[in-house]
């Protein structure tokens, strides 16, 4: 197995392990809006029949949650035209009116043919900063690959 493919396959249970439900109990809010995405391709390689696709990317959100992520992602569309999708990034801006960073993983699936999205995304816990200090909360995202569509999180704030 080459590195890129045992990466994804060591990043798949760390964010999936993002999508956990925290133990206290809070206020849970809805934050929903829409995205556009902006992909730079840094490498492709074919691996057992696999078109591995690794990016740089730039998401802009509008909505309740406001600002732009910064990060990668890890596309594969195996031999039978499945498409996986796992990254994620640095969030910089306002969450439900709370200004600050916070990390987020995302994963899920995509169509080669129609580039249809549908992730699960999740905050990284501990890693907020500003007001989104003790932020927690996952979401989906539904869209069409590398250009956009519209997400919906349920989100906390933990102090």
């Amino acid at each position: 197995m080459t590195r890129i493919i045992r990466r994804i396959f060591y990043l798949m249970p760390a964010v999936f392990l993002l999508f956990l439900p925290a133990a206290q109990a809070t206020t849970t809010q809805t934050a929903t809006g829409t995205f556009t995405t902006t992909a730079t391709t840094i490498n492709v390689q074919m691996i057992n029949g696999n078109t591995v696709i690794t990016q740089s990317l730039t998401i802009n959100t509008v909505g309740d949650i406001s600002g732009s992520l910064s990060g990668s992602d890890v596309a594969v569309i195996t031999s039978t035209g499945s498409g996986f999708i796992a990254g994620g990034g640095t969030f910089t801006g306002t969450i439900l009116g709370r200004t600050g960073t916070v990390v987020i993983g995302f994963a899920g699936t995509f169509s080669p043919i129609t580039g249809q999205l549908n992730i699960r995304a999740a905050f990284l816990a501990g890693t907020g900063t500003g007001q989104l200090t003790g932020i927690r909360g996952t979401g989906t995202i539904q869209g069409i690959f590398n250009v956009g569509g519209t997400y919906a999180f349920g989100v906390t704030f933990h102090s």
